[in-house]
């Protein structure tokens, strides 16, 4: 039986970003100079995906009185995704310290 597709079939990750680049004074680089979230030494996690954006807002915004998730306020992130689409087509690399080596 075949299905039929559906008619919006876009989604919303709401995404946070845990920092773990520190700058001199020790503090944790949150934000790059553009405003845009540092894209450098972090650790993402998915808190959901939703149908629409608002209700990926609203998570957020409730997950900002978390532990963990509150030392971090300004670091969500919402991602528009299509469903059935492929994503990381390429595969990927990853570049070890040194000293560190592949099983």
């Amino acid at each position: 039986m075949m299905t039929e597709r559906h008619s919006q079939p876009e989604v919303f990750v709401l995404w946070h970003a845990r920092h773990l680049a520190v700058e001199e004074d020790g503090e944790a680089i949150h934000r790059d100079l553009d405003g845009g979230i540092h894209l450098d030494e972090e650790e993402w996690r998915i808190l959901g995906i939703y149908s629409d954006r608002e209700m990926a807002g609203a998570r957020g915004q409730g997950a900002k009185q978390l532990p963990g998730f509150r030392d971090e306020p300004d670091c969500f992130c919402i991602s528009p995704l299509m469903l059935d689409e492929d994503l990381w087509t390429d595969g990927y690399f990853t570049e070890y310290p040194e000293g560190i080596q592949e099983d």
